[in-house]
């Protein structure tokens, strides 16, 4: 199934994870194994939220996005980038006088 995110969210900003989950909720139906096609022609910018989100709805299925503008595409990039955070005892804490001073 292919879908164009311009014309189903009418929008060429997207910025918020609900859009993304709008976006997922079209292909619940779908059986997994049915490769998922996700135009983004008229697309100008995707925020990371919005993303991780579709990436996150969208895992496990066989995904194809197509005419990402390279805003778009550096965003994808890091929507799939774990972090990586050690445990919270390898930070280093100080008292904000100390840093301000």
């Amino acid at each position: 199934m292919e879908v164009n995110l311009f014309k189903i969210v009418n929008l060429d900003t997207l910025r918020h994870r609900d859009t993304a989950k709008k976006v997922v909720d079209i292909f619940s139906g779908l059986p997994m194994e049915e490769e998922v096609v996700i135009d983004f022609s008229g697309v100008v910018f995707a925020s990371r939220s919005f993303c991780h989100e579709l990436i996150r709805g969208l895992e496990g299925r066989m995904v194809v996005f197509r005419n990402m503008s390279p805003e778009v595409d550096e965003m994808m990039q890091l929507a799939r980038v774990k972090p990586k955070i050690g445990p919270r005892n390898s930070f280093t804490y100080k008292k904000l006088e100390l840093v301000a001073g």
